[in-house]
């Protein structure tokens, strides 16, 4: 049976010493290009991985944290993942994913073969409400980010969804545009319901539109506020079909993410609109594509960058040791005018 390779065998392959292999597998140290991938090459030739047990015996931990995200059909999940390495690279940590099926019951799903994994701790990026809460009660630190509260369970870093759609529509008013459309909203949205919304991307961003109006007293026109169930662009494209099918075009349209903006704009163009001429667009997320977009895409940035940051801090800062109660903070965020309006 042949035996597993180890450190020693990856540092005689590259010629290399045992610690500028660690360097290279803890993203750590200053070394030439040349010598870093002459590691990496050895490391996949000899099928080298790094031995978690014996790391926890060594260190009392893994240098691993742990991303558990809902799957990557909407841009934002896999630009925040993202972020994630790269922040926890800079803290030499490494980084294990697992997805969860939004179609399914959620975290819980995979819940039971997160500890398997082996990181010291876990972020839980979710896209519903964690219940029973029950499920933040691990013996591992835990924080959980996105749009859901944790009920005190762990550390908590949610997005600015009301504020920040808000602000977006307020400034579409204040420019003298009345009728203002919104794609994404949840199935049977009401401005009652709405105006209590404490959790959930959905309703608190809807919770946002409504109050913008609410503020300056204008009416809503419902028959333009149309929900998106999976917040993908084929979504945003349907959207459309539906509010045009019961109602002339909006003169602006605010989609509750970039994938439902993309949708719309390309639904709209097809039908011969002209953007922002006819219909303005505002998404939310500022993912990479909205720049690139035909008019480009005017998006309210929530800081991705800082969300993950602080997720990724508070995480290690439990890892090393933190006890103290549970945190919960909010990002900033900045609407990013671009070619799909004329603020």
């Amino acid at each position: 049976m042949q035996s597993r390779p180890t450190i020693k065998d990856v540092a005689r392959q590259a010629h290399v010493s045992i610690k500028t292999v660690s360097n290279v597998i803890n993203h750590s140290g200053s070394m030439r290009p040349e010598t870093r991938k002459r590691v990496e090459k050895a490391i996949d030739d000899l099928g080298y991985s790094i031995n978690i047990s014996a790391r926890r015996l060594k260190t009392g931990g893994s240098k691993l944290i742990g991303v558990a995200t809902f799957n990557f059909a909407q841009p934002f999940p896999a630009m925040f993942v993202d972020t994630v390495v790269k922040i926890a690279r800079r803290a030499h940590y490494g980084v294990v994913i697992d997805t969860y099926d939004s179609n399914g019951p959620g975290l819980v799903d995979i819940i039971n073969e997160i500890p398997r994994l082996g990181a010291d701790g876990w972020i839980f990026l979710a896209d519903r409400p964690v219940e029973p809460k029950s499920l933040l009660d691990q013996n591992f630190p835990v924080v959980l980010v996105g749009d859901y509260i944790s009920g005190g369970k762990v550390d908590n870093v949610m997005m600015p969804n009301v504020a920040a759609v808000r602000d977006a529509v307020g400034r579409l008013l204040a420019s003298g545009v009345d009728r203002i459309g919104l794609i994404g909203a949840p199935d049977g949205a009401d401005r009652q319901t709405l105006f209590t919304a404490k959790e959930g991307g959905r309703p608190m961003r809807t919770r946002g539109y409504v109050e913008a109006f609410d503020r300056v007293h204008k009416k809503i026109d419902w028959r333009i506020v149309v929900s998106g169930n999976k917040w993908i662009s084929s979504d945003g494209e349907r959207a459309v079909s539906n509010m045009l099918a019961v109602s002339d075009a909006p003169d602006a349209i605010v989609c509750l993410n970039d994938a439902l903006a993309l949708g719309a704009m390309h639904e709209l163009q097809r039908r011969g609109y002209k953007i922002p001429d006819d219909v303005q667009i505002i998404g939310f997320d500022n993912v990479s594509e909205g720049r690139f977009a035909n008019p480009s895409l005017t998006s309210i940035d929530p800081h991705a960058s800082d969300f993950a940051n602080q997720a990724v801090d508070m995480l290690i800062e439990r890892i090393k040791g933190y006890t103290g109660p549970a945190r919960s903070r909010v990002t900033e965020y900045k609407l990013i005018e671009r070619g799909s309006t004329w603020l």
